[in-house]
């Protein structure tokens, strides 16, 4: 097992701060009293968002943030070469977040009128101000590796959108159908157009209870696992987060500060998570460990329910708005790197490999394949180029696999280049000589020649021997294993075994078109092992050859083509 260890922060306790966001703040239709929230937009959505309910079509619940203190259930994973959790998340397919913005909506009227609810909501505040906000927040850097083939997270200034309180109470056990009602009618309301880049953080009140939510007194979900916060999507990704101290230590409270200062840590445990997961995996078909079940399989939840001050366990992080217990976050860059998985800083780069395949030797006008195998750290895509191949070849710039059909003899030293879209390269270069191929006729010992019987180019037509005659029936190329002769190959197309006729067929690269010259002068087959042979050493006009066991006998002694 890999072992997950990270640098934490010296404990700082947490200051609770009213800040005022200048894109969102104005005057509010009444007066707030003292203790309220700091530049929170009031916005009432009960019309629009009853005119939403069953409009909404959420997503798959991603991400879950279970009760903390569950053990991991630790499963082989032969696929990676690992054991759970300790495996990599894998690119889907799908988008990540290039530029996240993350709005607090905070759902009902008890955020600004009990105290209680008005200091988390503080704490949340400040905590998503402070992230993205540079040199402090090298924590959200972890992210930034993870790509989705057109770019990635990048961090030059807060990712925080506002704060807005929905004063309309939030429904009894909210269903992920009415989570994402909300978040569509927000984003709606706001005027958002970059959907895929919003994270709507939708905080239920105290007495929620949003179904499958872990706080005491909430009733089970027989369709939901218990849960401290998930994420998932409608018309934009959003975060379900139910007011998390009513689940006290099962959702991070106390996790890392005492109390009372400690009561607010599940927030910024919690919703950092969920904010690192959504950045990475915002539509369920990111970055994430399908084997890895227990924890969502994402970079926010792999790294969890570990305890404080243990390998991987949450910590301090300094922001430009105060200090906030976080999680660490699991880097496929570390892992990859053969050092550890979960990581507090983004200090750990990126980086690409290739593997050379070595000098290569390959006959003129021979179809050549030839995949070049790398990879990045990160996980992330590569884009292959190639500069100085044999003319002739490309490189596919997906695959990064060469193929094409080398037209000229020469000697070639290609450079090949792996990049992804982090800017993370590297290069190989290699000789490849492209030689000759071997041409003319074969000849047996009788002095009889391999032929094409009536010069025909008809797939399934016999190979024999006949009285050498210079026509191009017996010119016979040998090169890259394949003897053709009038553009066809000479192959064991009934596969028959000890015995078997030998016809001319397209030129395919099949295993039964295959051969090796022997010192001795035998052709073997690689289909089977067997050798091209006259049978019973006939000097008759018109025999077809066939494959034998090899023998080393004088009815199995060729000539290469043209000697």
């Amino acid at each position: 097992m890999i072992k997950r260890i990270f640098s934490v922060a010296a404990a700082a306790s947490v200051s609770l701060l009213g800040i005022t966001t200048a894109a969102t703040a104005q005057a509010q239709p009444h007066a707030r009293p003292a203790g309220h929230l700091h530049g929170v937009r009031v916005i009432n959505l009960h019309r629009a968002y009853e005119a939403q309910l069953g409009h909404t079509k959420p997503g798959k619940i991603s991400g879950i943030v279970h009760p903390f203190g569950v053990k991991h259930k630790r499963a082989a994973n032969a696929a990676a070469s690992c054991t759970e959790p300790n495996c990599p998340v894998t690119w889907h397919g799908g988008l990540v977040q290039h530029t996240p913005h993350v709005y607090l909506l905070l759902w009902g009227p008890n955020w600004q009128t009990d105290p209680n609810q008005v200091a988390s909501a503080t704490y949340l505040q400040s905590f998503f101000s402070g992230l993205g906000v540079q040199p402090n927040d090298n924590w959200s850097a972890i992210t930034s590796p993870y790509a989705d083939g057109t770019g990635v997270s990048a961090f030059s200034g807060t990712v925080f959108g506002g704060v807005f309180n929905d004063i309309n109470p939030p429904p009894l056990h909210a269903s992920n159908a009415q989570i994402g009602a909300e978040a569509d009618t927000f984003a709606m309301n706001q005027n958002i157009t970059d959907l895929n880049n919003a994270q709507i953080v939708v905080a239920t009140q105290s007495g929620t209870c949003p179904k499958g939510f872990v706080g005491v007194g909430c009733p089970p979900s027989t369709t939901i696992p218990p849960y401290c916060a998930y994420h998932s999507f409608s018309n934009e990704p959003y975060i379900n987060l139910p007011y998390l101290i009513e689940a006290g230590m099962k959702c991070a409270v106390d996790a890392v500060n005492p109390a009372p200062g400690g009561n607010n840590d599940g927030w910024s445990i919690v919703g950092g998570a969920e904010y690192a997961g959504t950045i990475t995996d915002p539509f369920g078909d990111g970055w994430f460990d399908p084997g890895d079940s227990l924890s969502g399989g994402e970079i926010g939840g792999k790294c969890a329910g570990i305890a404080a001050g243990a390998n991987g366990g949450p910590f301090n992080l300094t922001l430009s708005t105060g200090t906030f217990a976080v999680e660490s976050l699991w880097s496929n860059a570390s892992f990859n790197s053969g050092a550890i998985g979960c990581v507090a800083t983004g200090a750990i780069q990126d980086s690409v490999s290739i593997t050379s395949p070595g000098a290569q030797t390959s006959p003129v006008k021979v179809s050549v394949n030839l995949p070049i195998k790398g990879s990045s750290a990160a996980g992330n895509p590569l884009t292959w180029s190639a500069i100085g191949l044999p003319a002739g070849l490309t490189i596919n710039a997906s695959t990064g696999t060469v193929t094409g059909t080398p037209t000229t003899v020469a000697l070639y030293t290609p450079t090949i280049t792996a990049r992804d879209v982090t800017g993370a390269h590297r290069s190989v270069a290699f000789n490849w000589t492209i030689k000759a191929a071997m041409t003319g006729a074969i000849k047996g010992v009788h002095g009889k020649c391999l032929d094409d019987f009536g010069s025909s180019t008809t797939n399934g037509n016999k190979v024999d021997i006949w009285t050498c005659n210079g026509t191009p029936a017996q010119n016979w190329t040998f090169s890259g294993g394949a003897l053709s002769v009038l553009g066809k190959c000479l192959d064991d197309v009934s596969q028959g075994g000890n015995g078997a006729k030998l016809v001319i067929w397209t030129c395919n690269g099949h295993k039964a078109q295959t051969w090796t010259h022997r010192s001795n002068g035998e052709y073997v087959l690689k289909l089977n092992g067997l050798c091209l042979t006259d049978p019973s050493g006939s000097s008759v006009n018109g025999t077809q050859v066939q494959v034998k066991t090899c023998r080393n006998f004088k009815d199995q002694h060729w000539t290469l083509p043209g000697q």
